[in-house]
């Protein structure tokens, strides 16, 4: 496990100022100067409180930040030498936001302590002076940077509405999932608390796979993106979030974009579809069953990966000919992932076969044929050996004569199979003298 840095954390700090006011932290600590850096530290902290608490009243006019802040002002004004109000601060921090987990508060709890003990004699002791170590103070650094320094100010709810916003108007700036990835691991994901995860997760299903307006249909595919990476980060834990809420995430559009989107998520997390209810995985049925580019990417409809290609290859020829490349391509991949890629090869081969006409028949070898020829099997050769024979719009077609030495050339290789019993295949194959 990589060592935490304290020197690398605190180029991360939030707040400018902040990081500014810790240097002298940091300076203490690499000085041995332990108690100094207490007493700064706590001070630090405290700083950051406010400047997080100001941000949420200047920037989002945050009812609950303007609050805190009237009332630590109001102690401040009330006792102008009493430090009283900081420990209030944290309390007010704890109970009234979304920025520290449990362990977090009692942290700063054990912080705010050991700061008043660097700082004020103690007459009863030994020693008038506290003297934390340097294991004790870089703990207490760490849990600093980890609870609140690296933290950004939007820790309430209204980092819902910030970062909707912030996403669609930086879209055609976040072009693929790397650079959307890492700009949301900068400036959210870092620290998110938990409870402002979940709020975080629900509106962009929300957006996503329920509501359709002018402003949820244009932001679609960034907020689905933005909820495919929040939901990748804890997986494990967030199913069992959506299993708790099932009601909530159950309510679901009826058909059209949502439900696509719907699809695409749990194409990726298969696991989800079991996690909803039948209010949600009725509909979603119905609609991936309306055309094969809704079904091909619903494999969680189905058993077992070998199921869904067999549910897929029993459609018509009318309907496996608009199977997109994009969609080709993922079945590709997920056939690969579960040891069933030729099942796949199956499918592209009955497509292939079962071509109308000359120029459909190029089209299909060019994409389901050819860039795979070379992995058939046998059992796959001899499905599309018998399929070819049965169709003229393939053996009789010119590009036939490029196309299926191809195939002769892999039957060769994999042997066991007679071409002489495809009179048609090897009358398409060019003659030799």
């Amino acid at each position: 496990m990589k060592e935490f840095s304290i020197d690398l954390a605190a180029e991360q700090i939030a707040d400018q100022r902040t990081k500014e006011y810790f240097q002298e932290v940091l300076g203490s600590f690499i000085n041995g100067n332990y108690r100094s850096a207490v007493v700064m530290l706590w001070s630090v902290v405290v700083a950051d409180f406010v400047y997080k608490l100001q941000a949420l009243r200047d920037l989002y006019q945050d009812p609950t930040a303007i609050s805190i802040l009237d009332s630590i002002e109001a102690k401040q004004q009330a006792n102008p030498t009493s430090p009283e109000w900081e420990p209030f601060l944290l309390e007010e921090i704890n109970s009234r936001t979304h920025l520290l987990e449990a362990a977090d508060y009692q942290h700063l709890v054990n912080l705010q302590k050991l700061r008043h003990l660097s700082a004020h004699p103690v007459l009863s002791g030994s020693h008038l002076l506290f003297a934390p170590n340097k294991e004790t103070t870089r703990s207490l650094i760490r849990n600093s940077l980890e609870a609140v320094l690296l933290k950004p100010p939007i820790f309430s709810k209204k980092i819902v509405g910030e970062f909707v916003s912030d996403i669609a108007a930086k879209k055609e700036l976040l072009p693929d999932q790397k650079a959307l990835k890492q700009y949301l691991n900068a400036k959210y994901f870092g620290n998110l608390h938990s409870s402002v995860e979940h709020e975080l997760l629900k509106a962009l299903w929300k957006f996503c796979f329920r509501v359709s307006n002018a402003d949820t249909d244009a932001n679609r595919g960034i907020n689905a993106r933005a909820l495919h990476l929040l939901y990748e980060r804890h997986p494990t834990e967030l199913r069992q979030f959506i299993v708790q809420n099932a009601d909530y995430f159950s309510e679901v559009a009826p058909n059209g974009p949502p439900l696509t989107a719907l699809i695409e998520l749990l194409s990726e997390f298969p696991a989800l579809f079991g996690a909803l209810t039948d209010a949600a995985r009725v509909p979603l049925t119905t609609f991936a069953n309306t055309h094969i580019n809704l079904l091909a990417p619903s494999s969680f409809l189905s058993p077992t990966f070998v199921d869904h290609i067999a549910k897929v290859s029993a459609l018509p020829y009318e309907q496996l000919r608009e199977l997109s490349d994009e969609n080709w391509k993922a079945l590709i991949a997920k056939g690969t992932e579960a040891g069933q890629v030729q099942q796949v090869y199956g499918l592209g081969a009955k497509i292939y076969f079962g071509s109308r006409a000359f120029d459909t028949a190029d089209s299909h070898f060019a994409r389901f044929i050819g860039p795979h020829i070379a992995e058939f099997d046998g059992m796959r050769l001899n499905e599309i050996l018998v399929g070819i024979e049965g169709n003229n719009q393939t053996y009789w077609r010119g590009r036939a004569a490029i196309d299926h030495p191809k195939i002769a050339e892999r039957v060769a290789i994999v042997g066991n199979i007679d071409l002489a019993q495809f009179p048609h295949f090897t009358g398409s194959l060019p003659t030799t003298e």
